[in-house]
């Protein structure tokens, strides 16, 4: 058996970027044969492993060499996007420093049908539990599509490049990936476009709110890392088709981060799926948890572990901003939360929904809370003119008694239709 092929393969690493700022906060491992050689393409490269039956030692070698590249290159939070064949989930994988598994991601191969494989599936969540990133590749091609998302429950779905070619000029790929984007704001899910390679496809997925990309525009596959950050326009230059697309979400939770970081109480903005997305000064001071901790961080997960007053855990169902989406308005809630050091804090919360104005849709939340234990008469003046203003008089300080929710819809945002009720 001829194994040649196996020798001098090399990684060359494709940087993952946030297209809102530009920061690079990953590469994926892209393994190439050795140069010159007939298998030096990775399609031929893989073609003579299955010809040869050497799929697993070829995987095996994938995988060894992505995590020494990442291990030697990758620095601060920065991830290593790690391709997975499915036939050979059951082949060992191992994280090591500095490499942790919440600095890894693994990209699932699209050419495998999961679905059909309950030990791939399995394989999948011991992962998970594990701590590592789970990533659906080529979503919209292949087999993966919406029912493997559903099995799977990953943590970033990359779009095909399929549907991001010539986005610019097709409304229909426009529509396509605009539902995408609903469905993982619903889902909690985090979406990243391949194969950008024109500044017109940067801007219209800037646009519908897709927060990371990858492709030829932002950075090539090379055996070195690029500088960071890479050149992406916020803004777009250019008047870009836009027919059906809603405004973007991404744009209104930044002007309400913009606007909770100005504020000189506690504040943060979450998503709808509960992501929060801006955590202020003031709450950092209140909480001891810092502005990357908690951006990090889902608020059903581990930071904001909402209690009541009595010390039973609150169910999602029972959180403020459920409440606020089930409500279709501002809520007013006490609970108790939990400061870094584990110390106790019996706080209230309000929360005042975030809308999209065509779409109908709310999109998240800006909630205001504060320490019921120990606040000033000063913070408590501040405070109390910033609540009435925001509900529109309808709210009590934190001092008198409060009403369990506002009749009143939060004025600067309500939509036209009311949301959908939630069940749980």
């Amino acid at each position: 058996m001829d194994s040649d092929f196996l020798e001098g393969l090399w990684v060359a690493a494709q940087p993952i970027v946030d297209l809102s700022t530009g920061d690079i906060i990953g590469y994926e491992s892209l393994i190439r044969g050795q140069p010159a050689s007939t298998w030096a393409s990775p399609a031929q490269l893989f073609a003579e492993a299955r010809r040869q039956g050497q799929g697993a030692a070829l995987e095996t070698q994938c995988r060894m060499l992505g995590l020494a590249w990442g291990s030697r290159h990758l620095t601060g939070k920065q991830k290593l996007f790690l391709n997975i064949d499915g036939a050979y989930s059951t082949l060992a994988l191992t994280a090591r420093p500095p490499l942790t598994p919440s600095r890894i991601a693994l990209e699932i191969s699209e050419a495998h049908n999961t679905l059909e494989h309950p030990d791939c599936l399995q394989q999948i969540q011991r992962w998970r539990e594990s701590g590592f990133q789970i990533v659906i590749d080529d979503y919209g091609v292949g087999y993966a599509g919406l029912g493997l998302v559903l099995a799977v429950q990953p943590h970033i779905v990359k779009i095909d490049r399929l549907l991001i070619a010539g986005i610019d000029h097709h409304t229909t790929r426009q529509s396509m990936v605009t539902h995408f984007r609903e469905l993982a704001l619903d889902q909690g899910i985090t979406l990243l476009a391949e194969g950008i390679e024109t500044e017109a496809e940067l801007r219209v997925l800037q646009q519908i709110g897709i927060p990371l990309g990858q492709g030829f525009l932002l950075g090539r596959p090379q055996p070195a890392p690029i500088s960071s950050p890479v050149r992406v326009a916020v803004r777009p230059s250019i008047d870009v088709p836009r027919r059906g697309l809603p405004p973007s979400d991404g744009e209104i939770l930044q002007k309400a981060a913009e606007m909770a970081y100005e504020t000189p109480f506690p504040t943060y903005v979450v998503t709808r799926s509960r992501q929060i997305v801006a955590w202020n000064q003031a709450a950092v001071a209140a909480t001891g948890w810092s502005k990357y901790q908690m951006e990090q961080h889902r608020c059903h997960e581990q930071r904001l572990n909402h209690r009541d007053l009595k010390g039973h855990p609150l169910c999602v169902g029972a959180c403020p901003l459920v409440w606020t989406m089930v409500k279709n308005h501002a809520h007013k809630q006490p609970v108790v939360g939990f400061a870094a050091d584990g110390a106790r804090l019996a706080i209230e919360i309000l929360s005042t929904p975030l809308w999209n104005p065509v779409t109908h849709k709310m999109v998240g939340a800006v909630e205001y809370f504060w320490d019921l234990e120990n606040i000033g008469t000063a913070d408590l003046k501040t405070l109390g003119d910033k609540i009435r203003e925001i509900t529109g008089g309808q709210a009590s300080l934190p001092s008198e008694p409060a009403p369990a929710v506002f009749s009143q819809p939060f004025p600067a945002f309500a939509a036209n239709q009311p949301l959908r009720s939630l069940t749980h």
